[in-house]
């Protein structure tokens, strides 16, 4: 097999990433957009050892599964990877998914139910960040190919609330009406490399640009523009980042006008959001995932619970409500900030942030004496790691609730906390991530 060669092909079953899995010349061949199930012809784009990446051609027996992308950018877009079969089916890939993620990497057999969905799996997206770059001489603003930096425009995500395409938009045009160019990182020149949207519940919007100049160029123009372009506009923000890397919010930024940080609401609690705060993208699935962390937690009026990434603090305001106390640990000054905020908004005195990470956290609380009944995490997609994993065990909480965007490195974790006399008693997957392959997953481990 070589590159550029066309090879016919049953295709078989799904990779990590909802491509097609096919078998040729001695070869794993992964084929994005076809389904288990097709007879395909596929063009060879590039040869591994033992694998191989083909581009879909043709397709010659359609699976019942196939269905037209409603999104005229799909599947160029980097952003979506399930659109071409249907929501039913992608919920069945992200089902097996999980089960199979868990038995290969964690050596853990546990029955997994179906994957918890939206009846309307479209235009869920609360936080849209788009890259920008320069598109035959004009500022335009979409999503990477797929394993590229090779920006493809979007005027509209059909994922995402339609006042960040609103927002999005009136940057553009702002940019075009006073010649702010995009940034480019091969030069690393230009003003404008990304542009962020947060949309709450109300439609009302933050948006917030970051640039690589020491700031904004004609910022009562962008004001202006974004005013009257979108209606629900609360708080415009800027970000200053100069590095040649690709960090799309520096731990710094100003307030240009509006307010500082968005609210929104969650299971009946209120929030403010600053730009750098963590916030699931998905208000709908976010409070189904939350209740089945709170039913598997179960805290009780004498339960002292440790959530562990928690962001502004939605779970653990949550947990707080049953719990006699709770100690959030979250790496990011800005977001422990938010959560006190929250705690104060929300009139709950029993919850404790602390602005450290998890490593060095965890331990020193068990060192202090604080033990926990319960303990939650929600790591980021890299996973908790060794070093939390066994501070965790340590600490002997008698429940713990894993939630996880990553079913490979959270079967990884999941292992090791077997190792330590845990075992798996409880799994829900619920698809926050509409029309991608990522689910978020909850486990429940108890002693």
């Amino acid at each position: 097999m070589q590159k550029n060669d066309v090879i016919r092909v049953d295709v078989d079953g799904f990779g990590a990433d909802a491509e097609g899995v096919c078998r040729h010349g001695g070869r794993v061949v992964f084929v994005p957009g076809a389904l288990p199930g097709e007879t395909i012809d596929a063009l060879i784009v590039k040869v591994m050892k033992g694998y191989a990446y083909g581009r879909l051609l043709a397709v010659h027996e359609e699976s019942r599964d196939r269905t037209a992308p409603p999104c005229p950018y799909y599947p160029r877009c980097g952003g979506c990877s399930c659109q071409h079969m249907t929501y039913e089916a992608s919920l069945a890939f992200k089902r097996r998914q999980t089960a199979d993620c868990l038995e290969r990497i964690g050596g853990i057999r546990i029955d997994v139910p179906a994957v918890a969905g939206m009846d309307h799996p479209w235009r869920y997206r609360n936080k849209t960040v788009m890259p920008l770059a320069s598109i035959n001489g004009s500022a335009a603003a979409g999503f990477y190919m797929k394993r590229s930096h090779r920006l493809v425009p979007v005027d509209d995500c059909l994922i995402s609330k339609e006042a960040s395409s609103a927002a999005v938009q009136a940057v553009l045009r702002w940019m075009d009406a006073e010649q702010v160019t995009p940034y480019d990182e091969t030069s690393h020149t230009g003003t404008v490399r990304h542009v962020m949207t947060r949309v709450n519940h109300r439609d009302e919007v933050m948006a917030l640009l970051t640039v690589n100049t020491a700031g904004v160029p004609a910022p009562c123009s962008l004001i202006s523009s974004l005013r009257e372009a979108v209606p629900g506009l609360v708080s415009i923000c800027a970000a200053v980042n100069r590095q040649r890397n690709n960090v799309i919010l520096p731990n710094r930024y100003d307030t240009l006008w509006g307010a500082p940080r968005l609210e929104d609401t969650l299971c009946g609690l209120r929030y403010l959001l600053s730009p750098l705060s963590f916030f699931q993208i998905n208000r709908e699935m976010a409070q189904v995932l939350y209740s089945h962390i709170l039913d598997l937690a179960a805290p009780g009026p004498n339960d002292r619970v440790f959530d562990l990434y928690s962001g502004a603090g939605t779970i653990s305001l949550l947990l707080a409500q049953r719990a006699a106390y709770v100690y959030g640990v979250e790496s990011s000054p800005q977001a422990t900030e938010d959560a006190r905020h929250n705690a104060q908004l929300n009139g709950l005195d029993n919850a404790a942030f602390i602005a450290d990470t998890t490593e060095n956290a965890l331990p020193r609380l068990i060192r202090e004496g604080v033990k926990p009944d319960i303990i939650v995490l929600d790591p980021p997609r890299k996973g908790a790691g060794v070093t939390v994993i066994d501070a965790i065990a340590a600490a002997l909480p008698g429940r713990v609730v894993y939630v996880s965007c990553n079913p490979a490195t959270q079967a990884r974790d999941a292992a090791r906390l077997v190792s330590h006399g845990y075992r798996v008693t409880a799994c829900q997957g619920t698809d926050m991530f509409c029309q991608t392959a990522d689910i978020e997953n909850v486990l429940l481990f108890e002693r």
